[in-house]
């Protein structure tokens, strides 16, 4: 549990610098998902490019997960924009926007820390690092700590809480479920790929046009 305190000091200082800084909230995420990256890979080397290459044969304890859990993913998006559709007016939100001038090297950073930092440190974090399974009551209650605070990175209201922990549940399953990291990696991966890749070549093939 030693090595959770540096990252749970860490999200702290990135919630409070998201209020008080908000047109900054780009650095700030870029810097928050790159500094857990850091930790837990090349510090606690807690993920390896070989094991995951090893997973990638398994196709029945493998990749039908990932699908499952890709798939949960988009249903929750569905759920977590229905949900933000019919109370957004009644109760705060609170989303952290995450703004980035529309130029090539921006939308490159942003494109990668979407798409691969910001879900790798995620799964480390949020998922490997937070949930344990010495009992049913200590994940349970480990697993309900993670929704909120990878929530909280996102969203500062009761609503948007709410939106992200459901956004997060689809991953926190599979890994309880599988207890392969992998393979909540991959799919969150994936799902972040699906999700935002178009946004990128669109403001990619803007900026190419001016």
């Amino acid at each position: 549990m030693k090595r959770i305190y540096i990252p749970l000091a860490w999200e702290i200082v990135f919630v409070v610098a998201t209020i008080i800084w908000p047109k900054q909230a780009f650095h700030l995420f870029f810097a928050f998902y790159f500094g857990l990256l850091t930790y837990f890979y090349f510090i606690y080397k807690q993920f390896s490019f070989r094991k995951l290459y090893k997973n990638f044969g398994r196709v029945l304890g493998f990749w039908v997960p990932v699908a499952i859990t890709f798939i949960g993913l988009l249903l929750a998006g569905k759920l977590r924009m229905l949900i933000s559709s019919q109370f957004s007016f009644h109760i705060d939100e609170g989303a952290v926007s995450i703004i980035v001038h529309n130029d090539l090297v921006p939308t490159f950073f942003y494109a990668l820390m979407m798409i691969v930092i910001k879900p790798v440190a995620e799964e480390l974090f949020f998922r490997k690092a937070l949930i344990r399974f010495d009992n049913k009551k200590q994940t349970i209650i480990f697993a309900v700590l993670s929704l909120v605070l990878c929530a909280l990175t996102r969203a500062h209201g009761p609503l948007g809480i709410l939106e992200w922990a459901i956004m997060a549940l689809p991953v926190t399953i599979a890994y309880i479920a599988t207890k392969n990291i992998y393979i909540s990696v991959m799919a969150h991966v994936l799902f972040e790929f699906y999700d935002n890749i178009y946004e990128v070549l669109y403001t990619v093939g803007r900026i190419l046009k001016r």
